[in-house]
């Protein structure tokens, strides 16, 4: 990973989580973005009490030139006292009780392994072979630390778990020890243990893969909606939340901020030109239907017919107007070159930078993963249909089919100026506040979403949710 990164050596864990923060920054907004993004890497750590890597790598080193003989063992001793810092809480059941309600859920050997160790007595000793062994014995404390960089970097916005409870990525169960059904070692990791009080606490079992998702499942119970229910939110709102933590967005460029705009507000005037040009009308239209249900097919057309635009634009979301504008220059090129406003201002944009802001660029730059209808986490835009949620996996598949979040939080940022590599911190925000407000009346109520959306946009607007942090100032037009 290190040579893949283009560094010669080991790096101190300062410097990794600065790694896994960002870039080189090229400019003061990007380096007040990743110095913030990389505080919140290092307040995980600390919440979980990990041995530094540091630590790690140096009393390896030293145990090695110890069994070499060289003498070191003052020089290490402050080191190994660092690993018995932390100390399991007192348990509330007894071994007995444990036993008796929850057999089979309950495993702290691998936290045990880590208390009982002690270094400190093979440094004094000296003996060659202790010093040996002892080596291995920093092995589980090496994975808790590479598991919490995982945990740190993948961080779901709202995260309490992750900062309230100290033993939950030594809990992770990669093999299964800690659940009756075995089958689940090295899977898709689950949560395990939740409201269990004699369980040992909630924590993951399986392996690594998928996990943004499943941290964010396991975090989503701390984010508090606005309204008393949401039916739609167990397995939608993990999706939503990895969709604005997994991308990354130190490549975005100001020219692709305003071009999503751009699409955006293009789609949005073409609609409200339908209402009243009944010859743009079938070709707009014609466009919809590919991402829309029959009966909300019928509901744009009758709206359009009337010339009733306003309520057709307050039904749509960003995703659409994307792709509206986006299809009609394809489809219609000489159409579109008669019309002024977004569309005349997008044309030049384009021509001017015709590889940076090509749809394929723009939909890995602003789509989200899809690991359920397309096995992968690449980011890309679809447009498909929403698909209806009846609880379960159904649900993200609603949430997968949902591509308007990032393309408006975009849009937003352009509106107020703000340079793109504040999207890492804003998106994370928005995302949060726009969950806080979803209120879905049935299971198959995505339009909530949009008004979640659209709720969260205005008060970004009004200055009250997600501003720029202190010493982030607006990039120049």
């Amino acid at each position: 990973l290190l040579r893949g990164a283009e560094k010669p050596s080991l790096l101190s864990q300062n410097e990794l989580i600065s790694m896994l923060a960002g870039p080189k920054p090229e400019s003061a907004e990007e380096d007040g973005v990743r110095q913030q993004l990389a505080a919140r890497m290092r307040s995980v750590m600390e919440a979980q009490r990990l041995v530094s890597l540091d630590t790690i790598l140096t009393l390896g080193s030293g145990l090695n030139e110890m069994a070499a003989g060289k003498k070191m063992a003052d020089a290490l001793m402050p080191l190994a006292e660092q690993l018995r810092e932390f100390e399991l809480p007192r348990p509330l059941f007894t071994s007995s009780e444990r036993l008796m309600w929850a057999a089979g859920m309950h495993s702290r050997r691998h936290a045990e392994e880590q208390i009982h160790t002690d270094l400190t007595k093979v440094l004094r000793s000296g003996s060659r072979k202790d010093l040996t062994e002892a080596r291995g014995k920093l092995a589980p404390f090496l994975r808790d630390t590479l598991v919490g960089l995982n945990y740190a970097y993948y961080e779901p916005p709202g995260a309490n778990v992750l900062h309230h409870n100290a033993l939950f990525v030594r809990s992770h169960d990669f093999s299964g020890d800690t659940t009756l059904d075995r089958e689940q070692s090295w899977r898709t990791p689950q949560i395990f243990g939740a409201g269990m009080s004699a369980g040992g606490g909630a924590h993951l079992v399986g392996s690594l893969a998928d996990l943004p998702y499943v941290l964010a499942s396991a975090e989503q119970d701390f984010l508090v909606p606005e309204n008393k229910q949401a039916l739609i939110w167990q397995e939608l709102v993990p999706t939503l939340m990895t969709d604005a933590v997994l991308p990354r967005w130190w490549g975005v460029t100001r020219n692709q901020l305003q071009a999503v705009t751009l699409y955006q507000q293009m789609g949005e005037e073409l609609l409200k030109a339908a209402a009243s040009d009944p010859k743009l009308r079938p070709q707009v239209t014609g466009i919809l239907v590919d991402g829309m249900i029959p009966r909300r097919e019928v509901e744009v057309e009758a709206a359009l017919e009337r010339g009733d635009s306003a309520t057709v634009l307050s039904q749509m979301m960003p995703s659409e107007m994307f792709y509206l504008a986006a299809e009609f220059r394809s489809r219609f090129p000489q159409e579109t070159a008669q019309l002024d406003g977004a569309a005349r201002e997008l044309d030049q944009l384009t021509r001017e930078h015709p590889q940076e802001l090509s749809m394929s660029t723009l939909s890995e730059r602003f789509g989200v993963p899809h690991p359920i209808l397309t096995q992968s986490y690449g980011q890309e835009l679809l447009n498909l249909k929403p698909l209806p949620a009846f609880m379960g996996y159904s649900s993200r598949l609603l949430a997968e089919t949902w591509d308007s979040n990032n393309l408006y939080w975009a849009r937003l940022a352009y509106e107020k100026n703000y340079p793109p590599a504040l999207l890492n911190t804003l998106i994370p925000q928005l995302t949060h506040r726009m969950v806080e407000k979803i209120f879905a009346t049935d299971f198959e109520d995505w339009p909530a979403l949009l008004r979640a959306l659209r709720e969260a946009g205005d008060e970004f607007r009004r200055g009250q949710v997600a501003q720029a942090p202190a010493g982030v100032t607006t990039a120049q037009q």
